[in-house]
């Protein structure tokens, strides 16, 4: 015979799982003015894209200084923490501008075999700032036959956090194909 308590907690069981509620979740997208970085077309910001620059590399925002304590910890090379232009680069690019203004720049690539744009920037991706926020935006480049080497950042013109970033490598095709022979 069969354990009586073992078919009613089974009942039990399956009563409570019949019974339950599902759960939906729905994406809840902001209004078109709620941005965590709001616009600030009608502030006037002084400092110039060099000046900031300059005090990026002197870590002279305590921002700045408190991404490169904890970018420290974590990772070795420090000239990832924070935007360093690239020795010897083909282009140094420093311009403030408006964060929609960003998808503007970029320098097309052939690596031989396909064409790249850099930096691909998609602004869709980066809701909570608006695209009429002002913003330091760096990039460097060094395109030679063989490689291309890449970094680029942006910077909230007010608040001085930054808000995109980040950097490519890539052997170009003639090269990386020369090099599996």
């Amino acid at each position: 015979m069969k354990n009586p308590m073992l078919i009613s907690l089974y009942l039990v069981c399956s009563i409570f799982m019949l019974l339950g509620n599902p759960v939906y979740s729905r994406a809840s997208y902001p209004n078109k003015d709620d941005y965590l970085f709001p616009a600030n077309t009608k502030i006037f910001i002084g400092e110039t894209v060099d000046e900031f620059y300059q005090a990026l590399r002197d870590r002279r925002y305590p921002v700045h200084q408190e991404f490169y304590k904890r970018h420290k910890q974590r990772q070795k090379d420090l000239d990832a923490g924070l935007f360093k232009e690239i020795p010897d680069a083909s282009i140094n690019f420093r311009k403030k501008v408006f964060f929609y203004e960003v998808k503007r720049f970029n320098y097309m690539i052939w690596d031989g075999n396909v064409l790249h744009s850099y930096p691909d920037i998609d602004l869709k991706y980066h809701q909570t700032v608006s695209p009429n926020r002002q913003v330091f935006f760096f990039y460097s480049f060094k395109d030679t036959e063989k490689e291309f080497r890449g970094r680029y950042a942006i910077y909230d013109v007010e608040t001085k956090e930054i808000l995109a970033g980040g950097g490519m490598y890539f052997p170009k095709y003639p090269a990386y194909k020369d090099s599996l022979n």
